[in-house]
């Protein structure tokens, strides 16, 4: 294998994996937030989790494509590489998960946590690489 072609290779895995490794960051620091505050999830605790961050991402997904019937495209970017690292995204969603954690005691922490850290990650993750795409743009 030569190495151009790895390094082309390397390059699109980091770029296709950017998403996922921001978001996997995400809900699990947020679940581990919660947890350490509220205990390991029951099953229906972890449920309401699940419920709250499933409602989050149709709520983000349908104001960012005017509706629902649209077809999910990624979009081509160029961002600079800082904005796939996701520190502003994932550290918003573990700060709402320990607010929740600290003033909802009851069981609706955790569909609200699931909420919140699915919901700030994607806005925050949405800036981060508009703004990286700027960057890159004015670094022409």
């Amino acid at each position: 294998m030569r190495p151009a072609r790895y390094k082309s290779a390397l390059r699109a895995t980091i770029a296709a994996s950017a998403g996922p490794y921001g978001y996997t960051l995400t809900i699990w620091t947020s679940g581990a937030v919660l947890s350490h505050a509220l205990g390991i999830p029951s099953s229906p605790q972890a449920l309401l989790f699940l419920i709250g961050a499933v409602v989050a991402y149709a709520l983000v997904g349908g104001l960012a494509f005017g509706g629902y019937s649209e077809q999910l495209v990624l979009e081509p970017s160029r961002a600079l590489i800082w904005g796939g690292l996701h520190l502003f995204s994932v550290g918003l969603a573990i700060g709402a998960a320990e607010l929740v954690a600290r003033f909802v005691t009851s069981g609706a922490a955790w569909p609200l946590g699931g909420f919140l850290a699915t919901a700030l990650y994607l806005l925050g993750s949405a800036s981060e690489l508009a703004l990286a795409e700027t960057g890159r743009a004015s670094a022409k």
